[in-house]
């Protein structure tokens, strides 16, 4: 049998493979099973266990959408010898996610602070959090037979950014900034079979990252205490 009618079907088989793959993951379907992942509604603001420490966020928060999926195609390269490209499709979730997350563990440890805060009051303001994540489908054809193609996800680059008032009877003492690098930046890249089974893990791995940045801003504000 001819080998070029083999290349050629190879070659429709990766187009149409790439083609499926868009075809299947809109910014929509993305969304809707991002929502799914939280009963599709935002997590309700927990309730403060110390009136002495106040948590807010500076940050824009939509209370009827629970994400945002943008799709961008880049470096869609059909070459002669070789295709690659690369197709992302980057979800932004509520930054009011990322605040509740992170105001629950605030608040959880609001004993810790009372001690050292002595009659005085904390106010917290979440300047900048972690809250988006892209899921990334790469590919390279070479020479029509040979083929590449890793599907996974692409965390936030952003930190955690919080500033603090320190005050007593309504007076500021002392005020600051405090900055936690984002705990994905120490991961590497995890290969996913599935773009569902990728966000899912993700956002079970944001939910525990969060608190964990909102413990290492406490042990800092402990020194600045």
């Amino acid at each position: 049998m001819n080998q070029y009618p083999i290349k050629l079907i190879q070659l429709v088989c990766l187009a149409l493979g790439i083609v499926a793959f868009q075809s299947c993951l809109t910014p929509a379907k993305m969304d809707a099973y991002v929502g799914s992942q939280f009963n599709s509604e935002l997590p309700k603001p927990p309730k403060k266990t110390d009136s002495s420490i106040v948590v807010t966020s500076s940050l824009h928060s939509d209370p009827k959408v629970i994400s945002v999926t943008e799709k961008k195609n880049k470096n869609v390269l059909p070459l002669v010898l070789y295709w690659t490209y690369d197709y992302r499709h980057t979800c932004t979730l509520n930054s009011a996610i990322g605040a509740s997350y992170f105001q629950k563990a605030i608040y959880q440890q609001a004993n810790k602070l009372r001690h050292k805060l002595n009659g005085r009051q904390l106010e917290l303001s979440i300047d900048q959090i972690p809250n988006s994540f892209a899921i990334v489908d790469k590919g390279t054809l070479l020479l029509i037979i040979i083929h590449w193609h890793k599907l996974y996800v692409e965390p936030d680059a952003k930190d955690l950014s919080v500033s603090y008032r320190i005050l007593q009877n309504g007076a500021e003492l002392k005020a600051g900034k405090i900055t936690v690098t984002n705990i994905e930046k120490n991961r590497g890249i995890r290969f996913a079979q599935s773009w569902k089974s990728s966000s899912s893990e993700f956002l079970t791995r944001y939910s525990l990252d969060v608190p964990e940045m909102a413990k290492t801003v406490v042990n800092k504000l402990m020194q600045e205490l």
